[in-house]
């Protein structure tokens, strides 16, 4: 019974994380990208800074987003979608799904 459950449940998640993937995630309390233009991206660097050199991106409205570690001055270790790095905290805000 208990892996029928299972699959039901993945099954819901992957319905929802396709038809609203700024808004899904498995995780609870977590911080999503804002003040970024919509068709805009933040980018996570390798360092506490903008010149520091990019490792990926995080698409605007995106949540998801976990602090890693304490933030420095005004940036932020993160994690988010196998990517590790460091985003200005300008962009963050929590968000509790």
């Amino acid at each position: 019974m208990s892996k029928h459950i299972l699959v039901a449940v993945f099954a819901c998640f992957t319905l929802f994380a396709s038809t609203a993937p700024s808004l899904a995630c498995a995780c609870c309390g977590t911080w999503k990208v804002v003040n970024v233009a919509q068709n805009d991206v933040l980018n996570i660097r390798s360092g506490p800074a903008a010149y520091f050199s990019k490792i990926s991106t995080i698409p605007s409205g995106s949540a998801c987003v976990i602090k890693t570690g304490q933030c420095k001055r005004n940036w932020c270790k993160v994690s988010y979608a196998g990517s590790k790095g460091w985003v200005s905290n300008r962009y963050l805000r929590y968000f509790k799904n």
